[in-house]
């Protein structure tokens, strides 16, 4: 299976190709011999290729950044409220109407209910860019405040922002 990057950059790869044969199509009465035309167009589509390999490379370090931001979020918010956390697994990223793409993790945590209610307020307090985009708590005991949880924290990176 490719990676989202490889996919982007076959799907930029293949519209280029399709540009650059057109043009190889409708110019046939240009200038030079077809070897030079056929030069210029791999110079073309090398420089396409590097400038989308370049904007890939940005998305991708953004998604990183932000995933670090949420993680360390948790930890911090848990450390604070004296939380425990269980496991953290990274979700699939959505890309949203318009155009950005929201970048999730779901942290799941256990403590004393009073203690998770205020790891939840730190993580959107101190993290403005940060959200909490689902809760689900539950408790294994009647006769105790200890919960478990799964929270999913957000962020949004602006992608391809449609105009």
């Amino acid at each position: 299976m490719f990676s989202r990057r490889e996919k982007v950059l076959l799907v930029l790869a293949a519209i280029t190709v399709a540009a650059v044969v057109g043009l190889q199509f409708t110019a046939g009465g240009a200038e030079g011999t077809p070897a030079q035309r056929q030069e210029q167009s791999l110079r073309a589509l090398r420089r396409r290729v590097a400038d989308s390999e370049a904007r890939v490379g940005k998305v991708t370090a953004a998604e990183t950044e932000l995933t670090a931001v949420m993680l360390r979020a948790a930890q911090a918010s848990a450390a604070a409220a004296q939380v425990n956390i269980v496991s953290v697994r990274p979700r699939r990223a959505a890309k949203l109407s318009s155009g950005a793409v929201e970048h999730s993790l779901e942290v799941q945590a256990s403590g004393h209910f009073p203690a998770i209610a205020k790891f939840m307020f730190e993580i959107e307090a101190k993290h403005r860019e940060l959200r909490i985009a689902g809760v689900v708590i539950s408790s294994g005991d009647s006769g105790s405040d200890k919960v478990t949880c799964a929270i999913v924290i957000a962020g949004y990176s602006p992608g391809e922002i449609a105009k």
